[in-house]
């Protein structure tokens, strides 16, 4: 991406029921916000890290998943990795609007704008 992608996991990220949304950048650096007590911001930021790293392990560049979601009893975690490094993480809560959010979100994230 050209630049952080801040204004768009801000405003388009965090639909009521979103728990916790952040992504980890190529180079390492993170950008998380907690938007719940129980997903704090440094706990986001291992997640990411360890699915990163536990997705390397798992897949090839050519049998990578767009996205991943796993399910627990107090809300869904979807993971969505971009060809260009950028792996982004929202949690949201079970039965909430955030659920429904999750899919077109996904599609925007990987479709937002690189730079060169």
């Amino acid at each position: 991406m050209s630049a952080s992608p801040h204004p768009w996991l801000t405003t388009r990220a965090a639909p009521p029921g979103m728990l916790a949304c952040g992504w980890r950048a190529p180079d390492g650096t993170f950008d998380c916000h907690s938007l719940e007590e129980m997903c704090p911001v440094e706990k986001l930021k291992k997640i990411l890290t360890q699915f990163d790293a536990v997705r390397g392990a798992l897949f090839s560049d050519q049998l990578a998943p767009r996205w991943s979601t796993w399910c627990f009893e107090h809300g869904q975690i979807r993971f969505v990795a971009r060809a260009d490094g950028w792996l982004l993480a929202l949690v949201a809560r079970p039965e909430s609007d955030a659920l429904a959010k999750l899919d077109p979100l996904s599609w925007e994230f990987l479709t937002l704008p690189t730079g060169g």
